[in-house]
């Protein structure tokens, strides 16, 4: 052992109860109160069976021997007969002044009475009668040791139901906390690389927020890695960025306005904007930084995606009728808003062409992309949906498969930046067409004039 360190004591060396231990005792203990409730019932309703049966024979006794002497029959006749049950029944009759025969069991007020005396129950009857004052004895010792016979039957009973129900509740816990086991035991193997980590024996509950602890920290560490990752991507491909944009720079200088190279070189330079603007959205696509957030022109932005990919357009036949309002202003990330308006803007290049292209801006501060295009088969729709919502096997569809790669980077950045992205189409009917909507975050300060203007546009 370790200089300083000493061994646990008190409460932190007794180890935790195990989360199946926990369900086998509250299983355990909810059929064990069932059970006392029932015997308790169960038994307190045959003693009180056992009762009204002996106040019945009791009452039947004393009503016999009633009847006989007030027929002024011989009371030493009456009491013989009526002593004839084993003796477990016997009655006197005495002077109304003589002491009862039994002091200790009588009394004087005349009614019914249960005694309990030296392990044997006694019922008496005290009554006034022509005779003088009769009083009956009935021994119910053997009633009550029926009822605590079947009192231990009970108990028996119930402790081998007791110890069956434990038995059932351990295997019913075990099999009900294996999945968390198996669950925390492969979390635990991912989180630490595919070794499995030796599961500390105890609280199964524990073992699993242990293991959903350490997949945090991992995803956590792969996140900062992938943003270092990208901000060092972009570090290093910045300095050969910005010397390439000097030297077209300087070209342009050097070439004339009306040449057809001034075109190429200006396409150039847009090229290599387009690439320093892709690298600072890569970083955007891994985090978000609330000092990008800043008011952005939605119709200049939509400009400035589709100039870059104006030419591949055009060869492919899709026409861009860009009907944003100017000077429709949202907050928000500019390189998230461009990533996301030229991924949308090469997928309908790459599946929609040729076509038409219409972008308007409608309530409240949404993009709608619609397309006279083909449109997208039912079933690959729903693909595709399924594969945004990650519902789909990876092994059996790809974005490529389903709507294009351009979709889905499209999809991821605005998963970070709070927006959705809907997508609806018609195929079989003629016109086919596909709408995709854009929508923004609904806080975002927006122009009221953009809406009218948006309004009327539409109208």
């Amino acid at each position: 052992m370790a200089t300083g360190q000493q061994p646990p004591t008190g409460l932190s060396a007794v180890r935790p109860m195990s989360l199946a231990n926990r369900v086998t005792w509250a299983l355990t203990g909810s059929v064990a109160l069932f059970l006392l409730v029932i015997c308790l019932l169960a038994y307190e309703a045959f003693a009180q069976m056992e009762d009204d049966l002996v106040d019945e024979v009791l009452a039947g006794q004393v009503q016999a021997l009633r009847d006989d002497l007030r027929a002024q029959r011989n009371p030493s006749t009456v009491l013989s007969a009526r002593a004839s049950d084993g003796g477990r029944i016997q009655a006197w009759v005495l002077p109304a002044d003589a002491r009862p025969p039994e002091d200790d069991l009588f009394d004087q007020a005349a009614g019914a009475r249960e005694l309990h005396r030296d392990g044997r129950t006694w019922h008496t009857w005290v009554e006034a009668v022509p005779q003088g004052r009769l009083y009956v004895l009935y021994d119910a010792t053997a009633h009550e040791d029926r009822v605590r016979a079947f009192g231990g039957v009970l108990a028996a009973g119930a402790v081998a139901a007791l110890i069956c129900a434990w038995l059932l509740a351990r295997r019913l816990a075990r099999r009900v906390v294996a999945p968390i086991g198996i669950v925390s035991e492969r979390l635990s193997a991912w989180s630490r690389g595919g070794a499995p980590a030796p599961a500390p024996r105890g609280d199964e509950a524990a073992q699993l927020i242990e293991a959903f602890n350490c997949l945090q920290d991992h995803v956590d560490r792969s996140m900062a890695f992938e943003r270092q990752f990208a901000a060092n991507l972009s570090h290093e491909l910045r300095t050969p960025l910005a010397a390439l944009r000097t030297d077209v720079e300087m070209a342009l200088l050097e070439t004339a306005s009306d040449s057809p190279l001034c075109e190429r070189l200006q396409r150039m330079l847009t090229q290599i904007d387009a690439a320093a603007a892709s690298l600072s959205g890569a970083v955007a696509m891994n985090s978000i930084d609330p000092a990008r957030i800043q008011s952005v022109d939605l119709a200049g932005a939509l400009d400035e995606a589709w100039f870059a990919m104006q030419p591949t357009a055009q060869a492919r036949g899709l026409t861009l009728l860009n009907r944003v309002p100017p000077g429709s202003v949202c907050r928000l990330d500019p390189y998230a808003l461009l990533i996301v308006l030229r991924n949308l803007l090469r997928n309908a290049i790459e599946h929609a062409a040729p076509a038409t292209l219409t972008v308007g801006l409608a309530q409240p501060a949404t993009l709608r992309f619609h397309d006279d295009g083909p449109g997208i088969p039912a079933e690959r729709l729903a693909r595709l949906r399924e594969w945004r919502d990650g519902r789909t096997d990876l092994k059996s569809s790809s974005p490529t498969e389903t709507g294009g790669l351009g979709l889905a980077i499209a999809q991821r950045v605005c998963e970070l930046q709070g927006w959705e992205l809907a997508i609806t189409s018609s195929h079989a009917d003629t016109p086919s067409w596909t709408e995709v909507r854009l929508i923004l975050p609904p806080d975002a300060p927006r122009r009221p004039e953009v809406f009218s203007a948006s309004r009327q546009q539409n109208s």
